[in-house]
């Protein structure tokens, strides 16, 4: 008869599980514990029956960052609750599931905002951490771990150690995607603003060389800002984009009227969300379709986007007040979501590159992707500051985050030209950001990441028994020996 350790405990069950994107296709024994006693309960079942953990938050990773296949997944989301608000210090204190839209609900109205936050609005606190993820602000305010005060984590060996920004642990839980423990619960430092809204400007860039002129000016002068790339134009029309740049405003209210214009900006986001995603599902075998014309027909609409961008500029009619939660939060619910844009055997890559040779690479990425049979259905910019995340992808210049939909016939040629893709970005000193990835090879993972070493070092303390790991770990190779 087994022991009672090795009885399946009730908030255990086995599923399958999908990646974000959804090419990729698990399953796992997962685990929902609500408390720190099943989080170790869980531990004990691992070890008495030989298996692996793989933390997880939302689900909101592209790859395979979260996934565990034949193991167990730990899935932090039903650890939820916010635990203190400190409006004096504008900290807030939340459990390790709490979504990154819960704390907006609970501080915005307030005058407050959480820097860095991604466009997955429903990623939670954990994930944010453990991926080190960014917002449309990342140049200016940095990374999600930029805003991490403290945070819980709850070890192999069933310790619980609380980490600040001095402890040594910090720097490899923040960007190290859960391979030293879960995390419990953080602290997270708010940041004062004058309203919710938002003045957004649109500056339509013709080149590369305008596009990086302008982001030098709209990174003096503004606080967001997120640029759509034209993938397919070339020649002297390289780089060819849209720049839409936010700056927070002053705007006239009481806090109830505020808290009342917030909740219908809340309200409107979920119905866009599930309006959104019904959509998206009920049309999705159509998108698909549609791109098989892909070449042709984002070639059309992306000229057509540009010419209008452009009109309305010279029209003075480029800029507009809207509220933050709709400037960095509703696209990701009204544009097709990436399981549909990449399809079954697509993947995302998000990229990152130093300023001082953003040019030059960004020309010869785009290059690569017009040689792909299937360049990428999107392409957006962000502008970064570097970090000292053991494996964070944050780098002093710009990043590129492109979305593909390779056919059946042409997979592998796709295939190769991502990988010319990631070996350029790695010739050029840049970095791929292991929360979109599930392509990378451990030769590439190692030319990438030469800290990876010292992360490993630190889990051979921490987690001597390789308790903690994820199919990506294994994929690239990111396993003690």
């Amino acid at each position: 008869m087994p022991s009672a350790t090795q009885t399946l405990p009730s908030f255990m069950e086995w599923k399958e599980v999908d990646s974000l994107v959804g090419s990729i296709r698990t399953r796992s024994l997962v685990a929902r514990p609500t408390n720190l006693d099943q989080c170790r309960e869980t531990l004990t079942y691992c070890r008495h029956n030989d298996m692996k953990i793989c933390p997880r938050g939302a689900g909101r990773s592209y790859g395979d960052e979260a996934l565990n296949d034949g193991q167990v997944l730990l899935d932090v989301s039903a650890m939820d609750r916010i635990l203190q608000f400190d409006e004096d210090k504008a900290q807030i204190t939340v459990e390790a599931g709490t979504r990154l839209i819960d704390i907006y609900e609970r501080v915005h109205y307030r005058l407050l905002t959480l820097p860095s936050s991604p466009t997955e609005s429903h990623s939670t606190v954990a994930g944010a951490i453990c991926a080190n993820v960014n917002g449309k602000d990342a140049w200016r305010v940095g990374s999600f771990a930029d805003q991490v005060v403290r945070l819980s984590l709850l070890t192999a060996n069933g310790e619980t150690i609380e980490i600040d920004r001095s402890h040594e642990l910090f720097n490899a839980v923040a960007s190290g995607i859960g391979l030293l423990g879960i995390v419990l619960d953080a602290t997270l430092q708010l940041k004062p603003i004058p309203s919710p809204y938002l003045r957004v400007d649109r500056f339509p860039a013709p080149d590369v060389d305008a596009l990086l002129e302008t982001m030098a000016r709209v990174e003096q002068t503004h606080d967001l800002a997120v640029v759509w790339v034209d993938a397919y134009a070339r020649g002297k029309k390289t780089g060819r984009s849209v720049i839409h740049a936010a700056k927070w405003i002053e705007h006239d209210a009481t806090e109830a009227e505020r808290k009342a214009y917030l909740d219908a900006g809340y309200e409107r986001l979920d119905k866009h969300r599930r309006l959104g995603l019904g959509l998206h599902e009920a049309f999705g075998p159509v998108l698909s379709l549609m791109l098989y014309a892909q070449r042709p027909m984002l070639h059309v609409f992306n000229r057509l986007y540009y010419a209008m961008s452009t009109f309305a500029a010279r029209r003075g009619r480029s800029s507009n007040t809207e509220l933050f939660l709709r400037f960095s939060f509703e696209a990701s619910f009204t544009v097709p979501p990436a399981h549909l844009v990449c399809g079954s055997r697509g993947y995302t890559v998000q990229l990152t590159l130093p300023r001082s040779s953003a040019r030059e690479a960004i020309v010869e990425l785009l290059g690569i992707c017009q040689s792909s049979p299937c360049p990428p259905v999107t392409a957006i910019l962000r502008a970064h500051r570097a970090d000292d995340g053991l494996l964070s992808f944050s780098e002093d210049g710009y990043s590129l985050n492109f979305e593909f939909h390779p056919k059946k016939h042409n997979e592998a040629a796709s295939r190769e030209a991502v990988d010319r893709i990631i070996d350029a970005t790695a010739r050029r000193g840049g970095k791929i950001h292991l929360a979109k990835d599930q392509v990378m090879r451990p030769d590439q993972f190692t030319r990438i990441y030469p800290r990876y070493k010292e992360l490993l070092e630190i889990k051979r303390r921490v987690d001597p028994e390789g308790l903690f790991t994820s199919d990506l770990a294994r994929r690239v190779g990111l396993t003690p020996s």
